[in-house]
């Protein structure tokens, strides 16, 4: 998860319906044409300080949103034929007290065009606001995504929607999931888990359009978006952009294990890069990398956690992710792989070491059993 879970559903909830009584100078007869919502918008919780994205769109007259992690949800900002009285044109408009517990908007179009806007949060909750801005180079991309998926699949645990490239392999995925199901949930010690949604796109751009990361590197081809879901790109076009004749279990099942970790976590907590590939890699698939083959190991660079979580490359937790988990397995127990994931990473709480005895552990290990 790359933000707040419970940020995003707020940002996206806040026509509440509370009572409001305030002076109004807006026209709030005035309709504004859904059309000059449309965009794609950079949004954080300071001023021109964004850190993720919204899209809006159409699809069939109506207007929906969409934030990172979040579901695609239709946008309302009229009743009876007027704005809805959380919503305004100005900010000078809106007078907030401490213990205000309304959500308010504030719009600003320019050129028959939303070009920003902010989110009031009560300040009994947050500390802070929400400010959008309109991403002039990415607001052609606010396009629905969804409406290539038009084909439906339904099994026990598992619901499909995908376009007719993939006609020939849903099926294939639905089986190798439904075989894999029990023993993922028990091992997670999941006593109770929602159907998981698959939404296969077509083609690369589409994915990444429906990730929100427009122009992603290309390797970047599925996510577990939620908890309960997975966005990922057509198996069928991943082999011919890649060479490979690509294992399902390699993507599939790696990011449904994802969803499995996004079970055991609280809502908008984010999991060091290490841990969150790590757990995936090793219940999900494979060890992705020769570990004999890296460079900065035959070197007798040994990076630690915080560097591995600082990689800009973001390789290295995919390089050595699989081996600490496998460690942590083999010489403490996948019980304690378990409560490293609800103490999210916490080393000294789960295992009782320091993170730098940990880390000397962890590469004896790994040099007694791949490195020599």
């Amino acid at each position: 998860m790359n933000i707040s879970k419970s940020l995003l559903l707020l940002s996206v909830v806040f026509f509440t319906g509370l009572q409001f009584s305030r002076a109004q100078s807006t026209d709030r007869t005035k309709v504004i044409p859904l059309e000059q919502f449309v965009g794609y918008y950079d949004v954080g919780v300071k001023p021109n300080r964004p850190f993720f994205k919204s899209r809006w769109y159409l699809r069939d007259g109506k207007l929906f949103t969409i934030y990172d992690s979040d579901r695609d949800r239709i946008f309302e900002p009229y009743k009876g034929g007027r704005l809805k009285p959380t919503i305004f044109l100005s900010e000078e408009e809106v007078s907030v007290t401490d213990e205000d517990s309304t959500y308010y908007q504030v719009l600003n179009f320019e050129n028959d065009q939303l070009k920003s806007f902010r989110i009031i949060r009560p300040r009994s909750e947050w500390p802070t606001d929400l400010y959008g801005y309109r991403n002039e180079k990415l607001s052609k991309l606010a396009i629905d995504t969804e409406h290539a998926l038009v084909y439906n699949h339904s099994t026990e645990h598992f619901r499909f929607h995908y376009s007719a490239i993939d006609t020939a392999v849903v099926p294939l995925l639905a089986q190798l999931l439904e075989e894999r199901y029990t023993s993922l949930i028990e091992s997670f010690q999941i006593k109770e888990m929602p159907i998981t949604t698959l939404r296969i796109y077509p083609d690369q751009d589409t994915y990444h359009n429906a990730v929100l990361t427009p122009g992603a590197p290309g390797w970047q081809m599925g996510r577990a978006w939620d908890h309960d879901e997975i966005r990922m790109l057509s198996l069928v076009v991943a082999r011919k952009i890649t060479g490979e004749d690509m294992d399902l279990k390699a993507l599939v099942v790696h990011e449904f294990v994802h969803c499995l970790h996004l079970n055991l976590i609280g809502e908008g907590t984010r999991a060091p890069g290490w841990l969150w590939e790590g757990v995936a890699m090793y219940k999900g698939c494979c060890d992705w990398t020769d570990v004999k083959s890296l460079d900065y190991l035959k070197k007798g660079k040994f990076p630690s956690l915080r560097q591995i979580e600082r990689d800009r490359s973001f390789q290295m937790k995919y390089d050595l992710g699989y081996y600490i988990i496998e460690f942590i397995d083999l010489e403490y127990s996948w019980d304690k792989v378990l409560q490293l994931i609800i103490s999210n990473g916490d080393i000294r709480k789960t295992l009782n070491l320091t993170t730098r005895a940990f880390e000397t552990r962890f590469y004896a290990f790994l040099s007694a059993k791949y490195l020599n």
